[in-house]
């Protein structure tokens, strides 16, 4: 029933509306550049349960790869977890406040995980929803992150509160039903909160191992060949009248006499 209200959502979504491009692309990353060799996403709803679960083997992940990986986090609040859209939003207040600080936007999720209790679901029945954003405030002040004065500021900025919106409709437009939600290079994986860091390094480290292997280079060319190194680590033999050209190889420009080079 879950999946179906989540679905019904995103249905309705692309009925209304063209979702809206990003003014950057989506989401936080950390560890190597955007286009490494291994790129994991995880889609997450800080008041999700099973986010919270899969979070610390996540920490391992990026701490035992450091910048062999592009790790990159999105936020997606699910309709059925009270106030996750507040606690997503609240995310994006503080990679504004910070500059996109990456250490405050992910000590922003660890803090929230730690203590979903105080936000989730039941725990707040009896508050308002301003009593319930004056609660997150005083809760990122009190770990110091920024200012409860400058987090309620942006807690109520319409830019900041479209941003979350248009994150959640652009993990709509991929398909996506729940949290956590893991892709490797932009292949959903099975990936869950059951996931060791074991089982994460049985899948990083064949992608990692097929694009680090090294070509062994020629050592010596035939007599009347040319040595072409067109890349790191390739190198081709190239034949009379062949040009050696970069990113590409040994090219012939000047085919007479049967497709031979002279």
């Amino acid at each position: 029933m879950r999946i179906i209200s989540v679905l019904l959502l995103c249905a309705v979504t692309f009925v209304s509306s063209q979702v809206p491009i990003p003014s950057r692309p989506d989401g936080w990353g950390v560890g190597g550049p955007a286009d490494a060799h291994a790129v994991i996403e995880m889609f997450l709803d800080p008041l999700c349960p099973d986010c919270k679960a899969s979070w610390p083997t996540v920490l391992q992940v990026i701490q035992a790869y450091g910048t062999r990986i592009h790790f990159r986090i999105h936020t997606f609040p699910l309709p059925y977890h009270t106030n996750s859209f507040v606690a997503s939003q609240g995310l994006h207040v503080i990679a504004n406040a910070t500059n996109r600080n990456l250490d405050s936007i992910f000590q922003y999720v660890t803090q929230v995980f730690q203590n979903q209790q105080t936000w989730y679901n039941d725990a707040t029945k009896s508050m308002t929803m301003p009593e319930v954003v004056d609660s997150l405030a005083a809760f990122v002040a009190k770990i110091g992150l920024v200012t409860k004065e400058k987090f309620l500021a942006g807690m109520v900025s319409d830019d900041l509160n479209d941003e979350t919106r248009i994150s959640w409709k652009y993990a709509c437009s991929r398909g996506f039903v729940g949290t956590p939600t893991f892709l490797i290079n932009g292949v959903v994986t099975s990936a869950d909160d059951s996931w060791s860091l074991a089982d994460w390094k049985s899948v990083i480290d064949p992608i990692l191992a097929s694009n680090e292997a090294v070509s062994s280079p020629i050592k010596d060319c035939p007599s009347g060949q040319q040595e072409c190194q067109y890349a790191p680590h390739k190198t081709q033999c190239c034949l009379s009248g062949e040009r050696c050209i970069p990113n590409v190889g040994c090219r012939c420009f000047n085919l007479k006499n049967g497709n031979k080079c002279f």
